[in-house]
């Protein structure tokens, strides 16, 4: 399964940050930055697609990489 090139934008910098929260993420965007809403949106798609996974704290949620950089760019 393939990502978005949207998609693919934020699995790069989960895998630079490790883990992150949805503020970490946006911080690492050049601006014009896009919009919280947008972004948690593609997080749950990536999530749905097996990509991404996350740890609940209270009303956060901290996202992490399931899929390692190397697996993914070897099934291309």
């Amino acid at each position: 399964m393939h990502l978005t090139t949207a998609e693919e934008q934020i699995m790069k910098l989960l895998w630079k940050l490790d883990k992150a929260f949805i503020r970490d993420l946006l911080k690492e965007f050049p601006d014009p930055r896009p919009a919280p809403t947008t972004v948690i949106t593609l997080l749950k798609r990536m999530i749905d697609k097996g990509f991404v996974s996350y740890k609940q704290y209270g009303n956060s949620r901290e996202y992490y990489p399931i899929i390692k950089k190397g697996e993914y760019f070897s099934d291309h």
